[in-house]
């Protein structure tokens, strides 16, 4: 995923022509694909929702959507949390990784858009 963040920043970048144009068009990069996956997240549930319970497809199971891979590595990640927690209830300690996993590509997008204006040729006037 960080060359996917690169390469659209870079692309971004370079098409901005600026440092200021880059800086814009990568935070709108990142802003907009965090704003889809805002959505679909939504869509799934009102769709679960509108039909009385969150469908599991027929002949899978919870154990099997468990074990896919994209959902099982969240869970790695989240489960040590929790369980980390060991009784208190400390607020940044749920919150820091959720700000460096939102931080990072944002920052990814943003340096490679400044480094695509850079590289970019710029026209004679």
């Amino acid at each position: 995923m960080v060359l996917v963040w690169a390469g659209a920043g870079f692309v971004g970048g370079m098409m901005a022509g600026t440092k200021k144009g880059a800086f814009v068009v990568g935070l709108v990069t990142w802003l907009s694909c965090f704003g889809l996956i805002v959505l679909c997240g939504y869509l799934l549930l009102q769709g679960g929702f509108a039909l009385g319970e969150i469908v599991v497809p027929p002949g899978e199971s919870i154990a099997y959507i468990l074990s896919i891979p994209l959902i099982s590595g969240a869970l790695e990640q989240i489960l040590p949390l929790i369980s980390g927690l060991g009784g208190g209830l400390d607020i940044m300690v749920l919150l820091t990784p959720l700000i460096i996993w939102f931080l990072t590509p944002v920052i990814i997008v943003i340096i490679a858009a400044i480094l695509g204006a850079v590289v970019r040729k710029k026209e004679a006037l």
